[in-house]
């Protein structure tokens, strides 16, 4: 059943369009019955001169300008080579070397001059015929055809033969002194006073040589220019050409106008309302039930709701009667050119634009029938049911009040921290198509006035009152976090000062981690205290001791050496820890000086392990080696590395649980060198790990070991000096640090 109403349905599509086809034929067969009276009316308005001609000066002007160009080039086979030869005659004094300098230039001017008219003229001769008569009698031509007989008289034959393939063709002559006189021999719709009147306004307007001659008449120098002189020419304008005298752009003149009125009055118009009915009656036949004893499909297609746009097309085709007589005319005229054309070129072209006549009326009854088409539904539905299935901007009535609701919204919730342009011009927009509707009623608009007014008033009035509701509810906001409420996380509804709770938000965050770093802060002050005191004091209470055993004189040699190598231990004991403290002052001043070069980092790092492999070799430590075998350079500060690399084997060998292995991996990806140590602790890891690279801190909670407790925070400051980064990660007892630099 499926397959049968798709098949109906194609072909009374196929039928649809052999219709149009049939009424497109069908109207241009009355196209030759209204242009012979079209023609006949028009004949008659030209004759009691009701139809203005209107010649294209364009064309003039280029014809007029062409003669100094034929004169010129006939003049150079006689002998002259250039144009300032053949037209200019300048006198100035001949002991003025300036002015002759200025002569020069003249000349170059007037080649130039040519040469530009040359090239504007060349485009022309090609379309348009001329023969040229000099003072001997010998003629020049650019054409087969036989103009030179136009001079001394054509026979009745000759004369049809040039009528034929000319529109117009006319003589220009320039006696001895350049005088131009134009006679008219024969032009289609072409009043030859017309054509003597406009040539002759041509030859007085348009002055060549005016502007030189100004130029350097100012400059002290006569300027004799010549005009062409002693020869006739014959133009003629060949009904096929792109250039015509009489204008074609009837478009933009009176005329085209009239002539379309005179179609439309001989019938035109009634042919075009008679092809509009038996397109209808075609939609009706086509959607008729009866007719094709099924049930047609009459509601909307899809998601197409075509109701506006079939009213457009509607109003469109019902506008579109004058381009329908401006095809009957220009129909009218493609007939005559194929009557008159001999050459193919010109036949093709004449048919070509009879097809695009032909089409545009097929398209013009098509859009008609669509548009027909889709409105004949109401006749079927009912306006209502019509309405609701076809129209488009019932459809978006939901989306209209989706989009105030939108807007409402916007307007109680403006992000004051964003540009509210947008908003306040809705809100201009709204307000100047109100005052225009009301501006449209005359002494009504007024009342309508007063009424918007009212409206407006209690809408201002109900906003205003959310804007106080919104703003106690910011205030009571505040407040709490004032009295010192940190924790209580804001949960009401600010409208328009939405936006200021992300911000109290943010601004609750920061007091809560400023009251965390402080209290942590002041923690770490008492600590820091406790343990400089307690680092400070046991190296400098163990000096005090052992100068006061120095001073007695009862001790051995031997004791003597004793206590001094234990204060020299002490006192180096000392200094490092201030070396240290003076390193860690440095980092936090970031007054870290950096001298960068090329550093084997593999190489340093084993450098520094064999300094230490003693000490490692005493607590059974395994290193294992996980690197490359080629070089890793980079760029570092090689005394700042070292420092680095030996604060971590220090920092193995003091917390590293005995005879366990020690791994030290390095890998390159990414652009990124990643240095990796790992190691057991011999002790319980209690601390975490990002506290473990703070000042003073150790893993050694009972400070029972020797260290400043400054080795991880140094070696931390001194790699992201150098653009690195540096982690350490605690895994129940696995130490791992992890550090990371740029390749």
């Amino acid at each position: 059943m499926d397959i049968k109403l798709k098949n109906n349905r194609k072909t009374r599509s196929t039928l649809a369009v052999l219709g149009i086809l049939v009424i497109t034929i069908i109207t241009t067969c009355f196209f030759p019955a209204i242009n012979q009276a079209a023609g006949k009316r028009l004949a008659r308005m030209s004759e009691n001169a009701e139809l203005e001609q209107e010649l294209d000066t364009t064309v003039l002007d280029q014809l007029y300008t062409g003669c100094y160009v034929l004169y010129m080039e006939a003049m150079q086979r006689e002998g002259a080579t250039t144009a300032s030869e053949v037209y200019l005659e300048a006198s100035y004094p001949q002991n003025d070397e300036e002015k002759a300098s200025y002569v020069n230039d003249l000349v170059y001017a007037v080649d130039d001059t040519m040469d530009m008219l040359s090239g504007s003229f060349e485009n022309y001769r090609a379309e348009i015929d001329y023969c040229i008569r000099r003072q001997d009698g010998t003629y020049e031509k650019n054409t087969s055809q036989p103009l030179e007989q136009l001079f001394s008289g054509v026979g009745k034959e000759t004369e049809n033969q040039l009528i034929q393939h000319y529109s117009i063709y006319f003589v220009l002559h320039f006696d001895e002194n350049g005088i131009l006189t134009t006679e008219p021999l024969y032009g289609d719709n072409v009043d030859a006073d017309m054509l003597i009147k406009a040539m002759g306004q041509l030859t007085r307007e348009y002055d060549i040589w005016g502007n030189l001659r100004e130029e350097y008449g100012n400059l002290g120098i006569t300027c004799s220019m010549k005009e062409p002189s002693g020869i006739d020419i014959v133009y003629a304008i060949p009904r096929t050409g792109d250039y015509q005298l009489v204008s074609t752009d009837y478009e933009n003149s009176a005329d085209y106008w009239t002539i379309l009125r005179v179609y439309a009055e001989e019938g035109g118009q009634l042919l075009y309302l008679a092809a509009l009915v038996m397109v209808v009656v075609l939609v009706f036949v086509m959607t008729s039930s009866k007719i094709w004893k099924c049930d047609i499909e009459l509601h909307r297609p899809g998601n197409w709701y075509l109701m506006e746009a079939a009213c457009i097309g509607v109003l469109c085709v019902l506008c579109l009667g004058d381009s329908f007589f401006d095809m009957l005319y220009k129909w009218s005229v493609s007939i005559e050119n194929i009557r008159l054309n001999q050459t193919s070129g010109g036949m093709v072209d004449a048919f070509m634009d009879l097809a695009v006549i032909d089409l545009g009326l097929f398209c013009i009854y098509g859009i008609w029938y669509l548009s027909i088409r889709f409105i004949r539904p109401v006749f079927a539905l009912g306006v209502r049911e019509y309405i609701r299935e076809y129209s488009f901007f019932y459809q978006i009535f939901p989306w209209i009040k989706k989009q105030w609701e939108k807007f409402k919204h916007e307007v109680n919730h403006i992000d004051f921290s964003k540009n509210s342009i947008k908003t306040i011009i809705k809100l201009v927009v709204i307000n100047f198509v109100v005052l225009a509707l009301c501006s449209t009623m005359w002494f009504f608009g007024i009342l309508m006035l007063v009424i918007y007014s009212v409206i407006l008033f209690f809408i201002i009035e109900n906003y205003y009152s959310k804007v106080q509701f919104y703003y106690q509810a910011l205030l009571r906001g505040v407040n709490r976090m004032a009295e010192g409420d940190l924790d209580t996380e804001i949960t009401e509804d600010f409208g328009m000062f939405e936006p200021v709770k992300g911000e109290l938000a943010k601004v609750r965050t920061g007091f809560k981690k400023a009251v965390d770093e402080e209290v942590k802060s002041q923690r770490m002050k008492t600590e820091l205290i406790t343990n400089v005191s307690h680092d400070l004091k046991t190296p400098l209470t163990a000096i005090t001791t052992y100068v006061e055993l120095l001073k007695k004189e009862d001790i051995t040699e031997e004791e003597r050496r004793s206590y001094i190598d234990i204060l020299e231990r002490k006192s180096l004991r000392l200094k490092v820890l201030v070396e240290d403290l003076f390193e860690v002052s440095k980092a936090t001043s970031n007054n870290i000086k950096i001298d960068l070069m090329d550093v084997d980092v593999i190489n340093l790092m084993k450098q520094v392990s064999v300094e230490h492999a003693e000490k490692f070799a005493e607590m059974g430590l395994d290193l294992r080696w996980n690197v490359p075998e080629e070089k890793v350079i980079l760029a570092l500060d090689n005394q700042k590395s070292y420092r680095v690399f030996e604060n971590l084997f220090v920092n193995i060998q003091k917390y590293a649980m005995p005879h366990s292995r020690v791994y030290i991996d390095l890998k390159q990806e990414n652009g990124q060198v990643e240095i990796t140590m790992k190691n057991m602790s011999a002790m319980e890891l209690n601390v975490r790990p990002d506290e473990l690279t703070e000042r003073f801190v150790r893993g050694d909670a009972s400070r029972n070991t020797e260290g400043s407790g400054l080795g991880l925070a140094i070696a931390k400051s001194f790699t992201e000096a150098q653009g690195g980064y540096f982690r350490v990660e605690v895994d129940g007892d696995l130490f791992k640090v992890v550090i990371v630099f740029k390749a």
